[in-house]
């Protein structure tokens, strides 16, 4: 029984007998060189025949069972072997015999065929393994092939001494071996060469066996020419170069390939030293005339003249790969070092480095201002000027690079916290000096944190966080540079909850409260639920937003929290219309929502999802986002608004909006804050505010909404300003939705208020 890797025996079989032909043949050849004369057997005959045409059947084989392009140059090997074993069949048959031998016959165009075919051969496999050639590869392999040639030749050559009674058709067929000996060899060089000096080993497989093949042959023909008989064992060198021809045929598709990079002391080195006996050459030649053949000389002349070409093309491509290492590591702007080259240089100073180093992130403030106000090419002058200073401004050892945007870094190695921060101290001051600009003269500041390895991290992935974390800090606190050593445990608990916010987020930890809205009046009755987010913390417990919200906002979380909210709102929505209970949510938005092109069409699949009509959706809106971009807010809303969905402002009174706003806002709801709601009963100021709000917003067709009831006086005093709707904790808290379900039940729904809006 055959094992699991074994060859099948009709796949081995053929080998087997190939090597024990190969074993025999060698006996015969060396008792023929010793005098015997069974080399001149029909026995022998015989075996040099099989040696030929069992080869060329198992190519053929091969040819029949491959595909794509390596069909065709296994047939065509095959054909040549094949061509070759029938000349060499009818040698022995019927031109040994003859004495004396003819210097031609029929069988030289039957042995001449091969080499057509093999180089045929040698240019499908290298146009299949090689479909795109470089330049410098061609030219390495013109070089070998005319170096190889040349070098070739000249002995080849020099040796071939045509007989007095050759004819001139004679002599051109009995030249045509060497000279065709001499081209194979230099295009099994060439091969090599353009292979990149390293070959898989079919390549590897055909190189040696037709090299044997070939020197057995220009060996065979200078003995014939020299009249010096044929020699036994060159035999061997036919036969197994022919076996090694078959073997290559014979391996995997996969060792076809040429993998790994080039040898680059052989693709340098090699093409040299073929130049170098090249000229070695031409100079022999000038010196002692007529010793070398002309051929000789125009090959080695062909071979110089490419290798001086690839020396031309290798120094133009050092030059550009010295350019375009340079511009991959350059800031194009400032022409300082870019994010690229500041993380590799950063990476070497990390490495095996035993003393400190310091990294520090430098942040323009206000640049967005300087690109608003006077234009972006004010904006890149400004950088390109900002980046000069600075260079100027540190010692040589600092590497400065440009991150990005209005964002540098800084490398100091051998400094610690306290030189890192003179550095840096120097460098603020050196910003805030004016800088003079064609247009305007522009004072810059900047907000720079700093990290220092060992003590906040020894890997580039700490360091640079916590040198951000810093940076964003003194951005945030307007207090100059800041420091991480300062800031481990604010950087530690903020990047904390960031990454348990991240996976919380994929875990579906956030849930909704709800606050129920009510009339104001002491009917109490319900005409809609305000949507809460919570953190359902799988350790800490219930997280309220005011502890992660902000941090989610600085890491562009809110579209993804935003998104699971609406998501669970719509989904109670259904789950109460389906109860009967046809209750309106509120949904809190930001201002990551309303820069959001596609957020319209978002909530309009999200209402399609769950089959809601779209006035069972409210969306809220307070006035620090509406002010944050306010033109684009107002097409958001404008476009929310013509699908149908209740707009409202919250925290009304704690912003800075203008009036104007007021007018052209697309919404439905003023929601007044808090801070004025909770006090109108003892603050004759704060019920002025609470009562002319109110009559605002009736008269601007809208509803107003006092946030931050706690008592039944203050809801009493509402109703008798004319407040449309209240919450606050006074009215219910806050509840989970199997509570606040509860709650619903035991109150009645003012079904008036649950309405369609008109549209914009």
């Amino acid at each position: 029984m055959r094992t699991v890797g074994e060859p099948p025996r009709r796949a081995s079989a053929p080998w087997w007998l190939l090597g024990a032909l190969l074993a025999v043949h060698a006996v015969v050849c060396v008792l023929t060189d010793a005098g015997s004369d069974v080399g001149d057997s029909l026995f022998a005959a015989g075996l040099n025949a099989a040696l030929y045409l069992l080869p060329s059947l198992m190519v053929a084989a091969r040819a029949r069972r491959a595909l794509g392009p390596a069909r065709h140059a296994w047939m065509f090997l095959a054909a040549g072997m094949l061509a070759y074993s029938a000349g060499n069949l009818y040698w022995y048959l019927a031109i040994r015999p003859l004495d004396p031998e003819p210097m031609m016959s029929a069988a030289d165009p039957m042995w001449l065929a091969f080499y057509p075919c093999f180089a045929l051969t040698l240019v499908l496999m290298l146009r299949h393994r090689l479909p795109k050639l470089s330049t410098p590869a061609l030219l390495d392999g013109l070089i070998a092939a005319g170096a190889v040639s040349a070098l070739v030749s000249v002995p080849v050559l020099a040796l071939i001494v045509p007989a007095p009674h050759s004819t001139l058709t004679g002599i051109l067929v009995n030249a045509a071996y060497p000279l065709s000996d001499i081209a194979v060899t230099g295009c099994l060089l060439g091969a090599w060469a353009l292979c990149g000096w390293r070959a898989g080993r079919v390549l590897a497989l055909l190189i040696a066996g037709m090299g044997l093949f070939a020197l057995a042959d220009a060996a065979t023909m200078v003995l014939l020419w020299q009249g010096s008989g044929n020699a036994a064992w060159l035999e061997i060198l036919y036969t197994v170069g022919v076996a090694l021809l078959a073997l290559a045929a014979h391996q995997p598709e996969h060792s076809s390939a040429v993998n790994g990079r080039p040898d680059m002391l052989l693709s340098t080195a090699l093409p040299a030293a073929l130049a170098s006996l090249c000229l070695g050459l031409l100079l022999y030649a000038s010196l002692s005339p007529g010793s070398v053949e002309p051929v000789s000389s125009i090959l080695a002349g062909v071979a110089i003249t490419a290798a001086i070409i690839r020396m031309m093309v290798s120094v133009r491509s050092a030059e550009a790969l010295g350019t375009a290492r340079r511009q991959a590591r350059t800031d194009e702007l400032t022409g300082l070092a870019n994010r690229r080259f500041f993380v590799e240089h950063l990476d070497e100073q990390l490495t095996g480095r035993d003393d400190v180093v310091a990294v520090a992130f430098v942040d323009l403030d206000r640049f967005k201002e300087v690109n608003d106000s006077f234009g972006h090419d004010v904006g890149d002058n400004l950088l390109r000027l900002v980046g000069a200073r600075m260079r100027d401004s540190i010692a040589k050892e600092v590497m400065l690079a440009r991150l990005g945007g209005d964002e540098f870094g800084l490398i100091m190695p051998g400094m610690g916290s306290a030189e890192a921060g003179v550095v840096v101290e120097a460098l603020v001051r050196t910003l805030r000096e004016p800088f003079a600009l064609p247009e305007v003269d522009l004072h810059v500041d900047a907000s720079i944190g700093i990290a220092v390895c060992p003590d906040d991290g020894t890997d580039r992935s700490t360091l640079l966080r916590r040198a951000d974390v810093a940076m964003y800090a003194a951005k945030t606190g307007h207090g100059g540079p800041a420091f991480a050593t300062g800031l481990d445990d604010h950087a530690r608990a903020r990047l904390t909850m960031l990454e348990e916010l991240r996976a919380g987020l994929g875990r579906d930890e956030l849930v909704l409260h709800y606050q129920p809205k009510v009339t104001a009046d002491t009917a109490l009755r319900v005409c809609g639920v305000e949507a809460l987010v919570r953190w359902q913390h799988p350790e800490k417990g219930l997280i309220y937003p005011d502890a992660f919200l902000y941090t989610a906002e600085s890491a562009d979380l809110m579209n993804r929290i935003t998104a699971m909210v609406l998501d669970l709102a719509c989904r109670q929505i259904r789950t109460w219309h389906d109860e009967g209970l046809p209750i309106s949510v509120a949904v809190n938005l930001s201002v990551s929502n309303l820069r959001d092109p596609s957020f319209p069409g978002q909530v309009a699949a999200l209402l399609d999802r769950y089959g809601l009509p779209a006035h069972a959706l409210e969306l809220e809106v307070t006035e620090s986002v509406l002010m944050t971009d306010a033109d684009t807010a107002l097409a958001q809303l404008g476009a929310l608004r013509e699908m149908g969905i209740r707009l409202a402002v919250d925290d009304y009174g704690t912003g800075y909006s203008s009036l104007s706003y007021l007018r052209v806002l697309p919404v439905d709801d003023l929601k007044l804050d808090r801070s004025f709601v909770s006090r109108c009963v003892t603050d004759p100021r704060s019920a002025a505010i609470v009562h002319s709000t109110i009559q605002l917003a009736h008269r601007l067709g809208m509803r107003i909404v006092a946030e931050g009831v706690e008592d039944m006086e203050t809801l009493g005093r509402l109703e008798s300003y004319g407040c449309d709707l209240a919450q606050g904790y006074g009215i219910a808290r806050p509840h989970d939705a199997a509570t606040t379900t509860a709650w619903l039940h035991e109150h009645e729904i003012a079904r008036e208020h649950m309405v369609l809006p008109a549209a914009g």
